[in-house]
This record gives C-alpha cells, structure tokens and sequence, in this order.
C-alpha cells in the first residue's frame, strides 16, 4: 500500500479515480510554512516550526507501486501546471481531520 496526501485539484474523486478506482480516501492535513493557491506554489519546511499552518486535502491509500501513481497523475491534464517542468515528491507527515497520524506522499 502506497498513501498520498492530495490538496487542491487532487481532492475530486473523479480525477483520483483517474489513477486507480480502487482506493481508500480520508479526510486530512498537513503542517506547512507557505501555500499559494493562485500559482499553486507550496512550502514545507524542514524545521517543524515554520510548518505553521495548516492545509486542508485528502489522505488517498492506493495498493500500487509509487513509480505507477505517479506516472497515472503525470497524465492527468488538470493536474499540469502551465510553467512548471519539475516537480517534488516527498514524504511528509499527514493528520486525519479525527485522529490518526501518518507518513504519505506528497507531490508538488
């Protein structure tokens, strides 16, 4: 099993469902520094206690590899940014919106 976190665009189900139909979803956040929803620019830092606000999207479980879920979302047009050629994918910490606290992906 493979969890992503998903913000923005990525917390419609039908462009999820693009990626694979078989999935478990929840609703979740992340701490980060900086979010620009108008260009899409987003920031986590490395030291926790920048990572002072918080983003809202959905925590997406997938039983595939990485490397296929990330190649899925490269061919989702909605998902492509206009002036963006490289993107980042880490791991972060994720909340559940009521309890739990997880390690998933992120691509940005």
């Amino acid at each position: 099993m493979v969890r992503f976190f998903f913000y923005n665009k990525l917390t419609n189900i039908e462009l999820i469902n693009k990626i694979n139909n078989n999935f478990e979803i929840y609703d979740g956040y992340i701490k980060i520094q900086n979010y620009d929803s108008e260009n899409n620019l987003l920031e986590i830092s490395d030291k926790s206690l920048n990572n002072n606000k918080i983003l809202y999207g959905k925590i997406v479980d997938f039983n595939m590899k990485i490397d296929d879920i990330i190649k899925k979302i490269n061919e989702i047009d909605e998902c492509k940014l206009e002036n963006k050629i490289k993107y980042t994918v880490e791991e972060i910490w994720t909340n559940k919106t009521f309890g739990e606290t997880y390690k998933a992906y992120i691509i940005y």
